[in-house]
């Protein structure tokens, strides 16, 4: 039986390991572990960041839910707050990537939607093992990363998924109660969805 709980600081080795084995072939994993470290150890310490997680009765991670309780500004606030680490793993890049470096600067960020003013919690990352898939660990996750918002006074959570051959995924958000808020593309040509829901009352639930 899972247990869930927030994240402790120190465990962003541990996340960072989950998120390559969740999306090993997604944009982030693809920067390496040595950045995901780096992202993640960040994300913990800040101030405005969510982080949960999904726990055996060994108290080892099996999932996990980060983001930011106020989505403006997160990851520009992020990076220069570690700008030194940030600026090793980038340089790191230069030389074994330069191309992902290119693609993650133009996309940081970015407000695709003039009338998106990003006031609300939003959900960055989601992750389960593979062999969890079809549980309902990804759901409690997910209203658990919720409540943490409605506890921090936010009354909406956005996300961001793809737009294309992602029927799955998106259908589990729109159940959860997700509405398509807009879609758009990032760079270089990749078409995502952003989602929002109205959370006033999910401390009733």
């Amino acid at each position: 039986m899972m247990k869930y709980r927030t994240v402790d600081p120190n465990e962003f080795k541990l996340i960072a390991v989950l998120h390559k084995l969740a999306f090993s072939d997604f944009f982030l994993a693809t920067l390496g572990l040595g950045f995901l470290k780096t992202y993640y150890k960040a994300c913990l310490l800040a101030d405005d960041s969510i982080a949960v997680c999904a726990v055996n009765s060994n108290n080892i991670i099996k999932g996990f839910a980060t983001g930011s309780w106020h989505a403006a500004g997160y990851h520009k606030k992020l990076f220069l707050s570690n700008l030194i680490s940030f600026s090793w793993r980038g340089m790191i890049l230069i030389f074994t990537n330069p191309k992902a470096l290119f693609r993650l600067l133009k996309n940081l960020d970015k407000t695709p939607n003039p009338e998106d003013d990003r006031n609300y919690a939003e959900l960055l990352s989601i992750a389960i093992l593979p062999e969890l898939k079809g549980t309902s660990v990804g759901k409690e996750l997910l209203q658990m990363f919720e409540l943490e918002a409605f506890k921090r006074g936010q009354t909406r959570v956005a996300l961001t998924t793809d737009y294309n051959n992602n029927e799955r995924v998106v259908a589990f958000y729109k159940k959860s109660g997700y509405l398509v808020y807009y879609d758009f593309i990032t760079y270089p040509n990749r078409k995502m969805y952003k989602m929002i829901k109205d959370i006033h009352n999910v401390d009733n639930k």
